[in-house]
């Protein structure tokens, strides 16, 4: 019996100077299939909490850590 494939995250990181928020998020239940999935890379998609649009989005398999500083809307 094989197991199931790892989860994938999609690790979102703000880019404005002086803020360090980022957020780990399940892409599947936010975006639906994958066909929907925002793009690896620059995104203007995201609105953090200090108000800075553009972000850098990758995705990552396993699981999150559990001190992730999630300060997304």
């Amino acid at each position: 019996m094989r197991e199931p494939p790892p989860r994938r995250w999609l690790h979102v990181r703000c880019l404005r100077p002086y803020c360090g928020r980022e957020a780990l998020i399940d892409p599947a239940a936010r975006f639906g299939a994958e066909a929907g999935w925002p793009a690896a890379g620059l995104s203007r998609r995201f609105v953090c909490r200090c108000g800075g649009r553009a972000a850098h989005v990758s995705y990552g398999d396993g699981k999150p850590k559990p001190d992730n500083p999630c300060g997304w809307l």
